[in-house]
Parts: C-alpha cells; sequence; structure tokens
C-alpha cells in the first residue's frame, strides 16, 4: 500500500503509535493496517453475503499497494503532529534502507537553542555510530514484514460490499467499499488472528487501483492477555488518507487517531493525534543514509542540496 510514513527510540506496545509517534513513509503505506493488527480484536461479524466485485477490487489493489512498496521511491517531506498537548513538526529523509527524521518546529515555533542542539547531536551520533544505524534498519525491516504480512490477508479477512462512488476534487470517479471481518477466515498466527473485530469503509480509485480514504472503528473493548497486559476500549477509530505526490506515486497525507489504552491495569492513556504529510521531495534513488543525516543537519533540511546526488526518476 502507498502508506509509507523516524527514527525513534520509542517503540509501538498495542497500536502502530508509540507514546511519541513513530512516522517514517513505509508505515505511511500501510498506516491502518498496522493499526488493525495490533488493536483489533475478535469479534462476532454480522451475516452477510460476499460481494464478488466488490472483493475482486480490493484483491487487485491489495496487490498494486504491496508493490508499490518496492516502486515507490524516496522522499523528503514535512510531518506535522497535533494532540491535545501541542505540535510537533519534523522533516523526514528515506533512503532504500532506512527513514530517518529531525524535528524542527514545536507549536509552529523554531526550537530553543538547547533542544536544536541535542536533536543535531543526535543525529550526528548516528553519522558515527553504524551499530545503532544497522539496528534501525533491522527494526524498520521488521516493522515492514509484518505489515506486508497482514497486508496479504486483507481481501480474505474481511467481507467488502460496493456502496456505490463519488468524486473527488478533480472529478475522479472513486469507489466506496465498506468491510467487516469475514467469519470464515481462519488466520494462520497470532497476529493475523486479531484481524477481527474493526469494520469501516474505505474509498478506491479503481483506475489506479490505490486507496484514497479509509475510516475504520473498533466496535468493542480489546483485551490482551485476558485484560491484565492491555486494553483498548471501542470506539477508537482511524481516518487515514493518500493521494499522488509524485507522477503516479501515492503517499499518506492524513493520519487521524483516537483511543484509549490501559496498561497493566495502571496506567491509562488517550491518545488523540492528527498527523499531516506535505512537501513532497523526491530524493534519488541512490540516497545513502549518510547523505539523508548529512541533509538532516543543514539549517533548512527541506531546501539541502543532495550531498553526491545520484539519479532522481
Amino acid at each position: 500500500m502507498s502508506m509509507q510514513a523516524g527514527v525513534k527510540e520509542n517503540q509501538p506496545t498495542t497500536t502502530m503509535m508509540a507514546k511519541r509517534t513513530t512516522v517514517n513513509h513505509v508505515r505511511f503505506r500501510a498506516g491502518v493496517l498496522l493499526w488493525i493488527l495490533l488493536v483489533a480484536s475478535r469479534g462476532a461479524a454480522q451475516t452477510q453475503s460476499p460481494d464478488v466485485a466488490a472483493t475482486e477490487l480490493v484483491r487487485q489493489t491489495v496487490a498494486r499497494e504491496l508493490a508499490a512498496t518496492d516502486t515507490g521511491g524516496q522522499y523528503m517531506y514535512r510531518v506535522r503532529e497535533e494532540t491535545p498537548q501541542g505540535a510537533e513538526t519534523r522533516v523526514m529523509v528515506e533512503t532504500r534502507d532506512l527513514q530517518i527524521d529531525r524535528l524542527i518546529l514545536q507549536n509552529g515555533q523554531p526550537l530553543p537553542p538547547a533542544q536544536r542542539q541535542r536533536e543535531e547531536e543526535r543525529l550526528r551520533s548516528l553519522l558515527t555510530n553504524r551499530a545503532r544505524l544497522v539496528k534501525l534498519q533491522t527494526e524498520q525491516h521488521s516493522d515492514e514484514a509484518r505489515v506486508h504480512r497482514v497486508i496479504q490477508v486483507l481481501p480474505d479477512a474481511f467481507l467488502y460490499r460496493h456502496m456505490g462512488t463519488e468524486k473527488d476534487s478533480v472529478g475522479r470517479e472513486l469507489v466506496l467499499v465498506t468491510f467487516r471481518p469475514n467469519p470464515d477466515f481462519h488466520p494462520r498466527s497470532t497476529e493475523l488472528r486479531v484481524l477481527q473485530g474493526v469494520e469501516g469503509a474505505m474509498l478506491i480509485d479503481p483506475v489506479g487501483e490505490r486507496i484514497v480514504r479509509v475510516e475504520a472503528r473498533l466496535c468493542q473493548d480489546v483485551d490482551f492477555g485476558w485484560g491484565i497486559i492491555d486494553h483498548i476500549s471501542s470506539g477508537s477509530s482511524l481516518l487515514l488518507e493518500q493521494q499522488v505526490v509524485w507522477h503516479d506515486q501515492w503517499a499518506m497525507t492524513t493520519l487521524a487517531l483516537h483511543y484509549t489504552n490501559r496498561l497493566l491495569l495502571l496506567i491509562t492513556s488517550r491518545v488523540d493525534s492528527v498527523t499531516k504529510i506535505g512537501d513532497f521531495r523526491r530524493m534519488p534513488d541512490d540516497l545513502t543514509s549518510q547523505q539523508a543525516l548529512e541533509m538532516l543537519l543543514d539549517q533548512d533540511p527541506m531546501t539541502a542540496v543532495v550531498p553526491g546526488s545520484g539519479k532522481t526518476p
């Protein structure tokens, strides 16, 4: 899925979002699917006869989205996340092996000198710490593989129904499809067994066979480890949007998450975040991690010259 959308210390527990939102282009290509993977629970699906045409469209779209993860290219872009605590803006740079970010604004204002220095020191440490770079690459590749496994089973994990069409701002006709858990789906692993309990709708561009928007809602409370380890409250929701950002290449541009999470019966947290992604700038296919880090260390990363720039399609 063309929903790839930093390098952060914290890793996700029960949702795709850690306490500090991790945003990279791979996650933005499959954000909704990873969210379903990590917060959905088993639930009784209402009886619904198969809609062969809708299911086939989803199957073709999923195949195109999976292919795009290998052909979508690399970008620099701006990510702004808003929560009740404030707003953070980051610049993200992708290479074939790594996605790296730099915090540049808080609540629309430049960072204080001390905080800016810490960000620069963090990036410089990556330039000299090969082991840390390899660790980050391994973690990101593991996330990508996990998402890939989930995307592959989507046509079979849900029941889909065609609900009509609507036009976008430029007049393209989009297909509206609803989805709910498929009671005949027999998952082969724990991470796939949790693909039940979520329902929603998606808009698909039938010509490009790409997902334009997904809205999903958790319909019941979710307990992991009998509710002792983790609990997600019903009503959790997600909105995801993506669009063309370079020629025929797509990327996620909006991700909104709303959920209540309780860990170990003790810590309850509420997450309400809206992330907007824009100002996409195509990067050379042969951009290295070292070059990406050097760009992020520039005074204005969004206009930085690519060091030793190679070919850009």
